[in-house]
């Protein structure tokens, strides 16, 4: 019943994140790309936190070094990847971008090698390079931008992919030791304080924004970061590393029907073919790790 409670609880993150890329970009018409996710966080760390207020109180029970890990998890999952995703998100087309989060587990089976020392496989090798194949015809076909944003925008997402990777791998000591909650709760919190300074720089290009503006703040808010990482962080405890961030390879699928509705994106067969071989890649490697 866990597991299957796990599964369940992934499907929302997969469905808010995919529907987050083309948020994004259509926030960052009336927010600065540090400004946006600042305030989301703010929204995440005051809901999370009166969460866990009324179910016994804030505490801070982390030990001296499961602070590290904490902090850590804060650096990557939050500040790295935000300071990457949405500059990102803005030179290039948001289901262009899912595509190269999409890539996470691939990234994640070669940390696992390089880190833990497993051993990668055949079927790993072979779909990392695949995968590699595929994110170079992404970068290389022109998405609707200038060449050169066009490439500063998927290195910045290559960037926001590696962080994620750099965060499963905090999360792994927190989830033995503390309630998801807790941790999620700080996460937001700190994540919140740490986004703060980026947003201050960007003081000079604040405007009011409209109320469609408000509406995709509060979304990624409350439903992509305070709920989403409450259940990712859970099936992630209960399924494991590699299992949770597979599921990831279903983002770009909800966030290219989004961006193509909402926003009117549509990538070039190129494009397509190689966000094929990106996600061909991640199912190859989540096929063999259930083998």
């Amino acid at each position: 019943m866990p597991r299957l409670l796990a599964f369940l609880a992934l499907s929302v993150p997969i469905l808010a994140w995919g529907l987050s890329f083309p948020s994004i970009k259509a926030a960052l018409t009336e927010f600065p790309p540090m400004t946006l996710a600042f305030g989301r966080f703010v929204i995440a760390s005051v809901v999370l936190g009166l969460v866990s207020a009324f179910q016994g109180g804030l505490r801070f029970p982390f030990s001296r070094r499961d602070r590290w890990s904490l902090a850590l998890s804060v650096v990557t999952g939050i500040t790295l990847y935000f300071l990457f995703e949405n500059n990102g998100v803005k030179l290039i087309p948001a289901s262009a971008a899912s595509l190269i989060i999409a890539g996470i587990p691939i990234l994640t089976a070669l940390a696992d090698r390089l880190l833990l020392r497993r051993k990668l496989g055949l079927v790993a090798s072979l779909a990392a390079l695949v995968s590699f194949i595929g994110a170079g015809l992404l970068v290389g076909t022109n998405g609707g931008t200038s060449g050169g944003e066009n490439l500063w925008g998927y290195g910045l997402m290559f960037g926001a992919a590696l962080a994620w990777v750099f965060y499963l791998f905090a999360m792994m000591p927190l989830q033995e030791s503390y309630p998801n909650l807790t941790v999620t709760a700080w996460q937001m919190i700190l994540g919140a304080i740490s986004l703060a300074p980026f947003a201050m720089a960007e003081l000079p290009s604040w405007r009011w924004p409209s109320v469609w503006g408000w509406g995709h703040l509060v979304f990624q808010g409350l439903i992509c970061s305070a709920v989403s990482f409450l259940l990712y962080n859970f099936a992630l405890k209960n399924l494991g590393l590699r299992t949770a961030s597979i599921s990831l390879n279903l983002v770009p699928a909800v966030a290219a029907t989004a961006s193509y509705f909402f926003l009117g994106e549509v990538l070039g067969p190129w494009q397509w073919f190689g966000g094929v071989l990106v996600l061909g890649a991640v199912v190859a490697v989540g096929l063999k790790n259930r083998q």
